[in-house]
């Protein structure tokens, strides 16, 4: 009798591995970090943030990742880096990148990315933000700058009615990527806009702006000693 319930509890310990087994997370790409993604979270996270983003992620940005809703939310974006496009969701220059990504349910959590091709020689108060048409602002999560030399986050805001800007100082370092993240609600346009000091300036001064649609990247018009500064790279929009 012993045995009999011996073999019973063996079989159905079996049964459970296999049942586990069945429901195993499907590894689809294992980051330097040791961190194992799906296929759904890798593509999400590359086109959310940017494809270096899941190389570098620590685990516990992994878990603040699965722990928000942002994979059930509708992801809204359009990689196309053609050299002098001005209007899309992506727009390149030869030395920098700018792309815009929505993740929407009833609002919508906004991404701008702006990725340096080439080390820069000023290393000053660069400008990123966007414009709101038809959407609110709810929050702004974060702006931070990544680098070889560490992250840095930043919080000079200027904000109004229909837009939101942020100056950084960009750091010493290669790899250099400008990261945005916002909430706003649906039923409109967002325009974003990174925009370089092309000589030493302030933050005072970098926070010289209003937000246009006929300004810089149709989002910061530079005014006062801020009017020259900045390099005039064009800008990205996405319908939300």
């Amino acid at each position: 009798m012993k045995k009999k319930i011996l073999g019973m509890m063996i079989l159905a310990i079996a049964m459970m591995g296999i049942s586990i087994n069945t429901y195993a997370k499907e590894v689809y790409y294992t980051t330097p970090n040791g961190i194992e993604l799906t296929e759904a979270e890798y593509n999400f996270l590359v086109n959310f943030y940017w494809e270096e983003y899941v190389d570098n992620m620590t685990q516990e940005q992994y878990e603040e990742f699965t722990n928000s809703d942002l994979l059930s939310r509708k992801l809204i974006v359009k990689n196309n880096d053609q050299i002098g496009q001005t209007r899309s969701q992506s727009h390149s220059t030869n030395s920098k990148n700018i792309k815009i990504a929505a993740a929407c349910s009833s609002t919508c959590v906004v991404s701008i990315v702006a990725t340096w091709y080439v080390n820069p020689t000023i290393r000053s108060y660069d400008v990123i933000g966007a414009y709101f048409s038809g959407v609110s602002l709810i929050s702004h999560q974060s702006t931070v700058v990544h680098a070889s030399t560490g992250s840095n986050s930043f919080s000079n805001l200027k904000t109004a009615y229909n837009g939101l800007g942020n100056s950084v100082l960009l750091p010493s370092g290669t790899n250099l990527v400008i990261n945005q993240i916002l909430t706003t609600t649906t039923g409109g346009t967002i325009y974003g806009s990174y925009q370089h000091a092309t000589q030493d300036t302030t933050l005072a001064v970098s926070k010289l702006y209003s937000f246009s649609l006929g300004g810089y990247g149709n989002v910061f018009s530079f005014y006062g000693n801020a009017y020259g500064v900045y390099d005039g790279m064009a800008g990205v929009d996405i319908n939300v």
